[in-house]
């Protein structure tokens, strides 16, 4: 019961010396006030990615250890088709030796800084060995491309696009011209290739942030 009296005597104090104060400031003391404000916005990561310019080749009747380039780019030597539409590359009746090669063009369209990541995935229903000899490339300038890892860059380092920056990588689908069709029991001969897809996906992250931490945000397994 002492120590709540003593809570209000001194409630009663403080309210006392406050008033004495703004009595005393009213005859003398000039005084003004400022206001700081803290405006805070997020900046957003966000990358577009566009395909163009399709090109294809064909093994040269001429020249055995070298290509040709075809024309119309969208059929082969031999009568397979390429076509490249909404991002989408479509390959059909390739053969060894048939290679497609378009530009993808990736845009930092966000406000941040963003470091990048290409992952491929490829699926492919054939032979034994077919995966093996449908072949992958992506080229950032004359560098190989070093895919499904943060760590972009041809020194080891992070790949990293300011905001509105655009990064041109080249990529090539092709059939290893050493691929071999097999003939099966019956005699028939067995379709090297029956479907194959490959999925290519650009990943953008806060530059700034661990290889690691990005991965788990976004939902990329390594294993």
């Amino acid at each position: 019961m002492k120590t709540k009296k003593a809570t209000i005597l001194s409630a009663g104090l403080i309210a006392l010396l406050c008033v004495a104060v703004i009595a005393g400031a009213t005859f003398a003391l000039f005084g003004v006030s400022r206001e700081n404000k803290i405006v805070v916005s997020t900046g957003s990561v966000d990358v577009s990615a566009a395909a163009s310019d399709l090109t294809t080749s064909s093994l040269s009747a001429t020249d055995p250890s070298g290509t040709a380039v075809n024309d119309p780019v969208t059929s082969f030597a031999t009568g397979g088709t390429a076509k490249l539409e909404d991002g989408v590359l479509t390959l059909t009746g390739v053969v060894p030796g048939d290679s497609a090669t378009f530009t993808l063009t990736v845009t930092n369209t966000g406000s941040v800084s963003a470091k990048l990541r290409v992952n491929a995935v490829k699926e492919v229903t054939g032979s034994n060995g077919a995966a093996d000899k449908l072949l992958l490339s992506v080229k950032n300038g004359s560098e190989n491309f070093t895919l499904d890892t943060w760590a972009c860059g041809t020194d080891g380092a992070d790949l990293v696009l300011a905001p509105q920056a655009v990064l041109t990588l080249t990529v090539t689908v092709s059939l290893d011209k050493n691929a071999v069709q097999s003939v099966g029991e019956d005699g028939a001969v067995e379709q090297f290739i029956s479907a194959a897809t490959i999925k290519l996906t650009v990943y953008a992250g806060q530059a700034n942030a661990a290889g690691t931490d990005l991965d788990g945000a976004l939902g990329i397994n390594n294993d």
